[in-house]
């Protein structure tokens, strides 16, 4: 009966195909323009905040209001090069310090027309466009700035961005490890005719702990290399009408794998050495308000900065694990554009684990303003 029931529910999503990660109002990327030679310009980047995840077993809830910022001094001395400097703040209400404020600094540099470098901070988080199971959106608060060196390409059928996130960098004799992360997210595109595209999504990210210079003790050999990778077919049909903008389909297969594990009972170590998970989505895209129905099935999936929901193991309780993972997920977007720059968000996540029949749930409300003001033209 409880095959039945799945199956019905796949043909239901197939035929009435419910872009739900569509997360494009975080992105912060503008493209270098010539006409910004020699000027000087102040950036301001604000998100004021309030998710709440009514999560449930043992995934841990999670409620967080506040907002963060980040004031950028903006120069151009080319027409390819371009220097910022400024300054991450994030507050959460109820408590008086701020949060991991830090000093933010980024060189970029255009090498052609379609490819562009990035070193220091890097356009990521969100940015990278990573799928749910690979990605925490909440790591949008809690790990927000990245910094390392980044390589960015974008043309007519093929736009990626490789990344290396250095998160803990070691010096000679540390007591802990280094952690980095090496990421690749891609995107081959075709358009058959202005109402009908594909799309070939592929992510790739290598979580490593290690180095070669931390402090020897018994956790010396204690070195961690956890690959996850995903391939996908999209196919995006454009209706052209005013109150339906488009309608997709995507089905994405993931694989875990881990390139050296430590032995249990060391920090690093991993429940499974492999496993792989299956992702079947559906999005209808009406303008502002956009729907996404999905269904997941896995089997010892793990992805170290991934959604809890979607993996075979807990941060939080690493001795509890689920081989076997279904979920069927619901997404509801409205974004209300008050004008450029200034966006209003109202969101909500359903996630349904029919082996339990425990419904875990998120809603959010965004505030988003961006805006760029010109201070002076050097010469």
């Amino acid at each position: 009966m409880k095959r039945k029931v799945s199956f019905i529910i796949v043909i239901v999503w197939f035929a009435f195909g419910l872009n739900g990660q569509d997360n494009s109002i975080f992105y912060t990327y503008k493209e270098i323009q010539d006409t910004n030679i020699y000027k000087l310009s102040l950036d301001v980047n604000t998100t004021s905040f309030l998710k709440n995840n009514e999560y449930f077993e043992v995934i841990r809830g999670w409620t967080g209001i506040g907002f963060m910022a980040k004031p950028k001094l903006v120069y151009q001395p080319t027409n390819n090069t371009q220097i910022q400097a400024g300054y991450f703040i994030e507050k959460y209400s109820g408590r008086s310090d701020l949060y991991k404020p830090i000093p933010l600094f980024r060189v970029r540099q255009k090498l052609s027309k379609s490819l562009e470098v990035v070193m220091g901070h890097l356009y990521g988080n969100l940015d990278h466009k990573l799928y749910e199971p690979m990605f925490l959106f909440d790591r949008y608060y809690s790990e927000n700035i990245e910094y390392g060196i980044q390589f960015l390409f974008n043309n007519k059928y093929f736009d990626s961005d490789l990344w290396m996130n250095w998160e803990k960098f070691i010096f000679y004799d540390d007591p802990f490890k280094e952690e980095f992360v090496l990421g690749y997210r891609a995107n081959l595109k075709y358009e058959f005719s202005n109402r009908f595209k594909v799309k070939l999504p592929l992510h790739y990210t290598w979580t490593h702990a290690g180095g070669q210079i931390d402090k020897h003790d018994e956790n010396r050999g204690s070195i961690m290399s956890l690959n996850n990778k995903m391939a996908g077919l999209e196919l995006i049909y454009s209706s052209g009408a005013k109150w339906l903008k488009r309608v997709s389909l995507e089905y994405d297969y993931f694989d875990y794998k881990a390139g050296s594990n430590p032995p249990e009972g060391e920090k690093f170590h991993q429940a499974f050495d492999k496993g792989y998970g299956h992702y079947l989505k559906s999005n209808i895209d009406f303008g502002s308000l956009k729907l996404m129905l999905g269904y997941w099935k896995a089997h010892n999936f793990i992805a170290k900065r991934g959604e809890n929901i979607f993996a075979s193991v807990y941060d939080h309780f690493p001795d509890i694990q689920i081989s076997d993972r279904e979920l069927y997920n619901f997404k509801f977007i409205y974004d209300y554009k008050i004008k450029k720059g200034i966006v209003f968000s109202l969101r909500s996540d359903l996630y349904y684990r029919p082996v339990t029949k425990n419904m875990f749930y998120s809603y959010a409300f965004y505030f988003i303003y961006n805006d760029s003001f010109l201070l002076r033209k050097v010469f």
